[in-house]
Parts: structure tokens; C-alpha cells; sequence
């Protein structure tokens, strides 16, 4: 049976809930325990303060009607936003505005199998940009970065118009041409570490790979295989049916676009 729920109903409800969860947050933010992000916020909080605006309020159906793929007016279940999971709101979590992709299933993986989990957490200060990475590829400080982007003014739904790119772009360059950053490589960094994480994707990145060494039923050695890319935390390494077996992980950080965010090195912790 299809749902079918009017794009003005929806409206309501979404803000309704939005505005809820807004509230939940703001109370929370202080502790650091709060739930992860949740979608039907994510939607309508274009500037991701964690709170609804009057303007977000009323351009809550303009938002929805960008959902409804077939424009047929009605947004059905396919088309909605999910929302979390009892058991995301129920445990606490590291506050971060992105948790791993995707969860790796190491079960059905051959013994000494090295798996990397996560590394793609951000702080929780930067709205789920990648900063550190970002600031790396410039050649800045991540606070520096900050600090700048502070004075930003996103448009608050939909597209910005192009005054308003114009006008955060010569922000951006006040303040970050005086470290060497010129407009041309403000725009490929930007480029290159731009996504959209309501729909599911995740920046540039490379994962990495190890291999582990295996003698007498035990871990002697692990080799890095492959350094990846684009890691915006320390990832933990597993190494499949040796859960004693503890690795310190190493990534670093470099103005090189593929580079950037790569593991370092691997070192078995005795």
C-alpha cells in the first residue's frame, strides 16, 4: 500500500518534529551525549545551528517539493527522509556530525583480515564540514579556518543567489588571502571536499588498507598497504578473530589534495 502523504501536511508535521528535536538538541548540547543528527532537522536547518529560523519555517515546503521526484504533488514513503533509529537515540554517542558510513560486517571475513571503522567523524563545532581537511589543504590551522568561515552567511533554503556567493566567496578571501590562500585554490579545495550529506554521501576519500602477519596463532606484524585519504579522524583498525589485538593508528594531514588525511602509520600496541 503506497503512502501518500499533501506536500503541505507533510510541511506541518516535519517542522513540528524539526522544531521538537531542535529544542532536545539545544538542551543537550552542552553534555555532548545528544543523538546523532537527525534528517528531518538536517532538512530544513540550512544554516545548522541546531534551531529553525522564522525563514526556515516558512520555506519548510519549498524543501519538502524538492523531495517529490516524480512531481506529483505527494511525497510518499520512498521520497521521505528516514528517520533515526530507537536504538541511535538511545545510546549515548561521541558528539560528531558523522559517524562511520557504513557499519563493516567483519563475521563472514577470513581470520587476520585487517578492517578499518570510521575515520570519518567530524567536530562537532563545524556542522559536519570537514574541516581539518579543508584547513590542511589550504595550508591553514583548522582554527584559522574557522574563525573565517564564522562570518559566512549561507542562504537559508535552497539555492544562494549569486550576490550571496559572491559575498561569502570575498569573505573567505579577506580573511584567508593574508596565509597565501588565492581564490583558484580556495575553489578546488572547496570543490574537492564538497558533498551533500542528506542524501547519503560522503566527501573525497580513499580507504586504507593493511595487511596483518600472522605466527603461532598470534599478530606479529601489521603492514600498511595502501595509506588512503581523506580520513577526518583517527579510524580503529580490527584485525578479524584477534579482538586482543590493539593497533595505533597515525594520520596525517598535508596540503596535497590525495594525500591529505592519509594513514601514516600502523603500529601493533604491545
Amino acid at each position: 500500500m503506497r503512502l501518500a502523504i499533501p506536500l503541505c501536511f507533510v510541511a506541518v508535521l516535519a517542522v513540528s518534529f524539526a522544531i521538537a528535536q531542535s529544542q532536545d538538541r539545544r538542551a543537550r548540547r552542552d553534555d555532548g551525549n545528544g543523538p546523532p543528527p537527525d534528517p528531518i532537522l538536517m532538512l530544513f536547518d540550512s544554516d545548522q545551528n541546531g534551531e529553525l529560523s522564522s525563514e526556515e519555517i516558512d520555506q519548510a515546503t519549498n524543501v519538502l517539493r524538492k523531495l517529490d521526484q516524480n512531481h506529483d504533488g505527494i511525497l510518499d514513503r520512498s521520497e521521505l527522509p528516514r528517520p533515526p533509529r530507537p536504538e541511535e537515540g538511545a545510546r549515548p554517542m561521541r558528539p560528531t556530525q558523522r559517524s562511520e558510513t557504513k557499519s563493516t560486517d567483519t563475521s563472514k571475513l577470513a581470520k587476520g583480515t585487517v578492517v578499518f571503522h570510521g575515520g570519518y567523524e567530524t567536530d562537532p563545532q563545524d556542522g559536519g564540514r570537514p574541516v581539518v581537511l579543508v584547513a590542511s589543504g589550504l595550508g591553514v590551522e583548522p582554527q584559522v579556518f574557522r574563525d573565517v568561515f564564522s562570518n559566512v552567511r549561507p542562504a537559508q533554503n535552497g539555492a544562494p543567489s549569486n550576490a550571496r556567493v559572491h559575498a561569502n566567496k570575498q569573505v573567505l578571501l579577506d580573511g584567508l588571502s593574508k596565509y597565501g590562500v588565492t581564490n583558484d585554490r580556495l575553489d578546488e579545495v572547496s570543490n574537492y571536499y564538497r558533498y551533500r550529506p542528506q542524501s547519503g554521501e560522503l566527501w573525497t576519500h580513499v580507504p586504507a588498507a593493511a595487511k596483518a602477519t600472522l605466527k603461532d596463532g598470534q599478530v606479529t606484524a601489521i603492514d600498511l598497504t595502501k595509506a588512503g585519504a581523506g580520513y577526518s579522524s583517527t579510524p580503529r583498525v580490527e584485525i578479524v578473530g584477534f579482538p586482543q589485538a590493539k593497533v595505533e593508528v597515525e594520520v596525517e594531514y598535508a596540503k596535497d589534495l590525495s594525500t591529505n588525511g592519509r594513514i601514516k602509520s600502523l603500529k601493533l600496541v604491545p
